[in-house]
Formats: structure tokens, sequence, C-alpha cells
């Protein structure tokens, strides 16, 4: 290397390095660039020291005499919004991103105890009422803008409005939540003199129902972009109605242990969002995905557009972009555990969750390990049921297992290993009995809390709101409207067992005291349809007691003289009275000696 004589004049000063490898020279300009040898210099220290804190921590796991997580739990973790690669096999020397190519080696791992800290919202002195839960999550906002917009709606169809309001729309909804537990083959039967159903026809007119029906809707056609656009939104039509719902999800506290999956909402009309899926028990349906607790609770969900369900620039896909969304309610930082199966589940995406500090295991497939490789399936079935094989990444603080069970089963985890193992019963068909089978610890984590949104879509599908109607989104209102109402049931169970109240409503009940608090609460008494001439009177009638929306909404409650005195049913004593409420139909005492009429009324 020739130097002139002004570099040589530097050199002699100090202020120029001979070192040739960080020397920036602008031959053209001739002028030194300083801030560029510091960064390249920089540049090859850090490099350095990755690679040998990579290579000492290979050794301290191999060796087995330090704790892995320990190492790593102060390592420089991903930002938010930058992007892994899927592969690594062309991983470029220096990135942007603090981590290092995945270094997959044997060796043992270390759990350590993540405490999670969850705090719960403090329980009200005694449990609301079954309306005001359901009303917690579905509020009066959105009451209020499905009459808008029904109104709005038949003014733009027919000229005039059809003047509803939210009393209406109240007992609309009520009405098909009884349909939902007193299924019959036609909606009409429930009006039909033959098969009349007075819960319902006493409530609301046949015609008026059906008229309701045709004109429910929940947000203005107008502000509707064409199917061209670059900006459509295939679920324009009912947007609001999610969102609010979705908000109100979001509010509800999470648990410790959630999890990811996808729910089918049954459907086999036309639909560009209908999906097919053999393997489920609705195949046909749309598809939506959710984030739940363990206990059953949904925090937040997505409906599944096509590829514009998440807008993300992340290279990550669909799968993993759509858990990341939804892992947003999730604290960060706090130890909450996530699981997901391995639609999901990526390397990538275990790394970015690791750098959000939430802690996450799923089933993952095998092309999806960042270049792993286990033992080959043919060596784990000669080893035996039970048999699995762990691979540790020195470089991230991933470990990945493959289990062989009836089949080999591919996991990742960012947080627990195999260890300890558990033994669990499996049948065995060449011994045509069970048999004990060796399960790790992150088998066993993955099945503890995997089950969440079955759970919950288990309790809808119990008493699942079957409306059959040409509008596709309707089939989405009212599945939305069944896990409002499953989320409820679940804050009254959760707020039970906070308060230690060992028994709790079943979710029929639960369902029923929703509806008839709907259909009666702040309205006037029904209008009484006359009984079938053909059925008897029964010999003795039974007052039911009316639920607590209606007994204390202070709402035309007036008392009335019947001619057949019955007991009262505020008076410990039961005493006879010829006074009863006209909404409540239940004798009360009014007389000069007692009011029981006011106190029944009074909370």
């Amino acid at each position: 290397m020739n130097l002139n004589e002004i570099q040589i004049e530097e050199l002699l000063q100090g202020n120029l390095s001979d070192i040739e490898e960080f020397n920036v020279f602008d031959e053209e300009s001739e002028e030194y660039n300083l801030e560029q040898c510091i960064a390249d210099m920089n540049e090859f220290v850090d490099d350095n020291n990755a690679h040998l804190d990579n290579l000492e921590r290979e050794q301290c796991i191999l060796r087995g005499d330090t704790s892995l997580t320990k190492d790593l739990e102060n390592n420089n973790s991903i930002d938010n919004d930058d992007v892994i690669e899927d592969n690594f096999e062309d991983f470029p020397e220096k990135n942007s991103y603090h981590y290092l190519p995945p270094n997959w080696v044997r060796g043992s791992w270390e759990n350590q105890p993540y405490i999670c800290n969850v705090i719960l919202s403090d329980p009200p002195i005694s449990p609301y009422t079954p309306l005001e839960y359901f009303k917690q999550i579905f509020d009066t906002n959105i009451i209020q803008n499905i009459v808008y917009q029904t109104n709005l709606y038949s003014v733009q169809k027919n000229g005039t409005s059809i003047n509803t309001n939210a009393n209406e729309i109240e007992i609309f909804l009520g009405i098909h939540m009884v349909m939902s537990v007193v299924k019959m083959p036609t909606m009409r039967m429930y009006w039909a003199n033959n098969s009349k159903y007075v819960a319902i026809s006493d409530a609301m007119a046949r015609n008026r129902f059906e008229k309701l029906r045709a004109n429910i809707h929940f947000n203005d056609n107008t502000n509707c972009l064409p199917n061209n656009h670059p900006d459509h939104d295939k679920l324009f039509k009912i947007r609001p109605y999610i969102d609010a719902i979705q908000n109100n999800f979001k509010m509800i506290d999470p648990e410790e242990f959630t999890a990811v999956d996808e729910i089918i909402i049954p459907f086999k009309g036309r639909s560009v969002m209908k999906q097919y899926n053999k393997s489920k028990p609705h195949k046909w349906g749309i598809k939506m995905f959710a984030l739940a607790s363990k206990s059953g609770i949904i925090h937040d969900f997505e409906i599944y557009v096509g590829k514009s369900t998440i807008k993300s620039s992340s290279k990550m896909g669909l799968s993993g972009d759509i858990v990341i969304r939804l892992s947003d309610v999730l604290p960060k930082h706090k130890n909450y555990k996530l699981s997901f199966d391995n639609w999901f589940t990526s390397y990538n995406l275990i790394l970015h969750l690791k750098s959000l500090g939430i802690l996450s295991v799923g089933t993952v497939r095998s092309n999806r390990i960042a270049g792993c490789q286990f033992e080959n399936d043919k060596d784990l079935k000669k080893a035996g049921r039970g048999t699995y094989d762990t691979r540790i990444d020195t470089s991230n603080g991933i470990i990945g297992c493959k289990w062989y069970d009836n089949k080999s089963v591919h996991l990742i985890s960012n947080y627990i290993g195999t260890e300890p193992t558990d033994p669990v019963l499996r049948w065995s068909a060449s011994e045509k009995a069970q048999i004990l089978v060796t399960r790790p610890a992150m088998v066993r984590e993955y099945n503890s809390f995997m089950g969440g949104i079955d759970l919950h879509d288990m309790l809808v599908e119990i008493y699942r709101t079957d409306i059959k109607c040409k509008r596709y989104y309707m089939r989405i209102v009212f599945h939305i409207m069944d896990m409002c109402i499953v989320n409820s049931w679940l804050m009254y169970r959760r707020h039970c067992k906070q308060l230690n109240i060992p028994k709790y409503n079943s979710l029929l009940i639960f369902k029923t005291e929703i509806a008839q608090g709907l259909l009666r609460s702040g309205k006037g008494k029904l209008k009484r349809s006359k009984l079938n001439p053909q059925t008897p009177p029964s010999r003795r009638q039974f007052t039911n007691t009316p639920v607590a929306d209606v007994r204390f909404d202070k709402y035309e409650h007036w008392p009335e003289y019947i001619p057949d005195k019955k007991r009262c049913k505020y008076c410990p004593s039961n005493p006879y009275s010829r006074t009863q409420c006209a909404k409540c139909k239940v004798a009360l005492c009014y007389n000069s000696n007692r009011n029981c009429f006011r106190h029944y009324h009074e909370k």
C-alpha cells in the first residue's frame, strides 16, 4: 500500500491506522472516512464476540454445568417491527435484529420457575344478574346502532321507516335465544295454534317479527366500497357490530394460560368466505380465529376473509400474523403462556413471542423448525412408544422435541423442555390393553391448556342459535351473540369461584334468564293470547317467580285484584291475598298492616 506525504505525516502523528482492513480511503476524493472506520471495527468486534459467546454456550450445555435459559434471559430481543426470515441457510454475517442463526445441538434444558402474577378484576359483592353480565358485553350502544341502521335501511329499501326501538330489538334478540333452547322444525310453528309457544307468541306478533328479520341491519350500505376497490371490506355490513364486540371482549382480564385456535361457524349457503375442512364436525362454514383462556373465555377473535385478514408486512405468513395480532391483548413481559397448533407454529413465531415476553409452546410441522434435524421415524419406532428426541438452539434459547406415540409429533417451545416426564395410559392395539407411555413435559404442558377454544365452541354448540337466512353474515351475527352469552356465563362462574360460591346456575338456566330479561325487563305486561279450547286447564296452577331483571326494573308493576285468593310470595308465613302484580303475576299482600307489594319490588 503506497502512502502519500500527508498520510505518512498523519501516521507518524498517530492519526492514521496502518491496518488496511479497517481503512476506508477514497482515491478520488483522497479523504479519509473516520466514522466508517469505527463502524467497521465495531462490526468485526461484535461478530467475533458473538461467535465466541455461541461456542461458550454450546460447551456449557454439553457439559451440563449451567442453565441455558438463565444464560439467555438477558439476551437482546428482536424489535417488534422486525421480520425474521424463514430460511436461515443464507443467514447474513451482520443483521439488524440482534440474534444469531439457530444452532441445534443435543443437550439438557433446565426449566425455569416463570412466575406469572395474574391480577383479575375484583368480583362484585354478589354476582350480577344474567342480563347484567350479558349487557356488559352486548351493551346498549350496540342495540342503539342496530335500531338506527335498521330504521335507515327500511327507509332506503321501502321509502318508509319500520320505526323500531331498543325495546323491540331486545325482544327480537330474546326470541332468538328462546328458539335456540326450544327448537321447532319451522319458525312459524312458534305462533301456530296447534304448536304455539306463549313465551314467544305473546312477546311479539309473527308478522312484526318477520318484518324485523327482513330489515335488520348493522351498517349503512351507501358507504360500502365496490368489490374491485383495494380497500373493500367483505364484512362491511357487520363491521361496527364486530368491532364493538371485539372491544368488549378485550376488556376481560386474560388468565395465565391462553391458546389460539380456529372456530368454524356452520354455513352451507353461498359466500366467498365459505371454507371446507373435512376433519371438522361442521365441514362447511366460515372460519374464525380466536384467543381464549384455559377456562374458555374468548378475549379476541378475527374472522377469516382471505389474504387481507391481517394487513401486515411481516414475512411470517398469515398464520403467524394472526397469532401476533391476537396476542396483543396479553400483557408483555409478564410470563403469560400461549399455545397453538401446527397450522400457526413456526420457529420465527416462537422467537418473536419470546422477544415480547410471551412464553409459548405448540406443535409444529417438520419444515418450520429452521433446519432442525431429529432422529428419523424408523429409529424412534424401533425404540418403542414414548421415545423422544430433543434439540436445543443454543443461539436463541429455543427447544424442539420429536415425540413418538402412535405416530411422530414435533413440538417447539421457548420456555419448557422435556423434563420431567410422566407416564400416561395409551391403548395398544397389538397387546389389546392399555400400556404406560412416557410423555415429555412439553407435551403435558401443551395438552393442559390448548383446549380453551374447543371448550368455548362446545358450549356454543349446545344451544346454538341456528338461523336459516340467505344473508350469510346473519350466521356470523348470531354466532357472535352466542359467544357473548357463553363469555357472560364463564365470567359469572369466575365471580362465583372468587366469592367461594359452590353452586351456580347452569348455562341453560343462565341463557333462559337472559332471554326472559330481554323479553320483559323494562317492557309492559305481555298480551296474553287465548288458551287453546282443546287443552283442559290444569287442576293446580303454580306461579312462576320472575327473574330479578324483571322483578326490579320498576316499570309497569301495578297492583290488581284477583277473584281467587293466592298465597303471598313475600311474607314468610305465606298468608292469602287477593292482590297480585299485573306484570309479575304473583300474589302480594297490600293492606293496612303489610305492604309486601312494595317490598317485593325493591332490592
